[in-house]
């Protein structure tokens, strides 16, 4: 179990450090929203996702509606989003489009690692 909680935060770790600098680098045009609390806030949900599957998974709490848990979590992890990001998100003006794409670039990157490894926790069972 440790060694899953170790692996979960060092990759995590690393995709959000990288995936940050490495986004931020490539964008030239000034954006009208922090992207490095969008890349810190699905950094911890996703993380938190998966520590939180590793225990239940470990300890055979709940074991067969983890599934339906993981769908609320993702769920809330949505509702969490726009009430943090709410000036951002339901603002009066417009979001350009490049604007909203570099929005999504996060949450599809660690949504997909999630998913990895939450795949490898349920399979496990």
């Amino acid at each position: 179990m440790l060694k899953s909680f170790i692996q979960y935060s060092i990759v995590f770790t690393i995709l959000f450090f990288v995936a940050k600098h490495t986004h931020l680098y490539f964008i030239k045009d000034s954006i009208s929203f922090s992207l490095g609390k969008m890349y810190l806030y699905h950094y911890i949900f996703s993380l938190g996702i998966c520590l939180f599957f590793g225990y239940l998974a470990f300890s055979n709490i709940l074991e067969n509606q983890l599934g339906l848990i993981y769908l609320a979590a993702l769920f809330l992890k949505i509702i969490f989003f726009v009430i943090i990001f709410k000036d951002v998100i339901l603002s009066e003006t417009p979001i350009p489009r490049i604007e909203r794409v570099y929005m999504l670039f996060p949450l599809i990157l660690f949504l997909s690692v999630e998913v990895l490894f939450i795949s490898r926790i349920l399979r496990r069972l």
